[in-house]
């Protein structure tokens, strides 16, 4: 019986010590794990702190996002396959491709699908692209097109009174429409992201050239052509849209406003031999004066700044480009001996299109990527993630820097 309770006794001591050892080697496994993790965690962050700075937030996304599909080791990705035409102009809307010419307005999505398309009659087709939507619309005629994701978002051609001056759209997607109309030089009319018109003015004595909303959803900001002491001239004229009268003017004598838009939530005027910049009230931000005298291309899409490419020459590849910030100052510069096809700016990055290669530089002109063999492209769309799309006569190719 003594024996009995012994070995009982004896096997419960074993049960008890195996119960308290258990707990022991899980506390090792457990102890193994956060090391490897902190581990982990420390290599993550040299990483980053080599790499950050190169890669950055859109490198990340790019690996998980354009990873899957990729057809080359340089990064290529064909997207799209379309006609040849040379009338067609090509603008990115999200991750679909708009193409616009004389006779059809096409919407490609990102699987390379055709989403939507319209057969029209355009004499010169143009498009303004804001945020969610493009107007796609024909200069001088009638014919405007809201178009959203998806394809046809509204038509509003019935707004375009006696022709279409111009279209412009921002980053909330409040459009500026500027029309010839009776009894007046010219008119201007502002609608919210949803097409309801919010603002309208008419010009009795000036024509305006151009209109936009500025990025504050509250101004507006337009061109008028005249003269100004017997001088021809371009006047800023600047509106806030809850008062009918006038906030601010400024005359640029001399000068030709070629183009204007939203810089960083302020406004640049590009003129032949300057970019200014104004607030929102009109007031006058900086300028920044081009000393090469042919201006050859500009981007500033959704950036806060803008690029700009000059040359020496009226003819020949002696070619500089610039960026412009915000306050109207220079923020890089590159001299490029080479001709330059295409310039776009999006996001931090800048997009050079030479005649066999493309080189993505911040807008410092500190080089983050570079893509040979490009002679099949003819114009460059830069992407805020640091992707750019190639543009060739029947195919457009994805390039996402590894």
């Amino acid at each position: 019986m003594a024996d009995n309770n012994n070995a009982i006794e004896k096997e419960i001591r074993e049960q008890i010590r195996q119960s308290k050892a258990a707990p022991k080697r899980r506390g090792h496994i457990l102890r193994a794990l956060i090391l490897l993790l902190i581990l982990a965690a420390v290599l993550g962050a040299v990483w980053l702190a080599t790499y950050g700075d190169m890669i950055g937030l859109s490198g990340i996304r790019q690996m998980f996002t354009y990873n899957k599909g990729m057809s080359g080791a340089d990064g290529r990705m064909e997207m799209f396959r379309y006609d040849s035409d040379r009338s067609a102009s090509y603008s990115l809307l999200g991750d679909n491709l708009l193409i616009v010419s004389t006779t059809r307005i096409q919407l490609m999505g990102r699987d390379g699908a055709e989403l939507w398309a319209k057969t029209v009659n355009f004499s010169n087709p143009a498009i303004a692209t804001g945020s969610q939507t493009a107007a796609v619309y024909d200069v001088g005629g009638k014919d405007l097109y809201i178009i959203g994701s998806r394809g046809l978002l509204r038509d509003m051609s019935d707004q375009s009174e006696n022709g279409i001056l111009s279209v412009s759209i921002n980053g909330s997607d409040y459009l500026a429409l500027t029309t010839t109309k009776s009894g007046y030089r010219a008119a201007v009319t502002a609608y919210n992201s949803s097409g309801d018109p919010i603002f309208t003015f008419n010009s009795a004595e000036r024509y305006i050239s151009d209109a936009c909303v500025l990025n504050d959803n509250r101004h507006l900001a337009a061109v008028t052509l005249g003269e100004s002491e017997g001088v021809f001239a371009s006047r800023m004229n600047f509106y806030a849209f809850n008062s009918e009268e006038e906030v601010s003017e400024t005359t640029l004598s001399g000068a030709m406003v070629l183009s204007m838009g939203n810089l960083g939530g302020k406004l640049a005027a590009l003129q032949d031999d300057r970019l200014t910049v104004f607030d929102a009230d009109g007031s006058l931000a900086g300028s920044c004066r081009f000393e090469y005298p042919y201006l050859r291309g500009y981007s500033a899409n959704g950036t806060d700044f803008a690029i700009l490419l000059l040359s020496r020459y009226r003819s020949g590849s002696a070619m500089r480009l610039i960026t412009v910030g915000t306050d109207g100052q220079k923020r890089g510069m590159l001299d490029e001996r080479r001709e330059v096809l295409d310039v776009s700016a999006a996001g931090r990055y800048v997009a050079v299109l030479l005649n066999d290669s493309m080189t993505i530089y911040t807008s410092d002109f500190t080089e983050y990527a570079t893509l040979t063999e490009t002679d099949f492209a003819k114009q460059v769309i830069m992407r805020s993630d640091g992707t750019a799309l190639l543009i060739g006569t029947t195919r457009a190719t994805l390039f996402v820097p590894r």
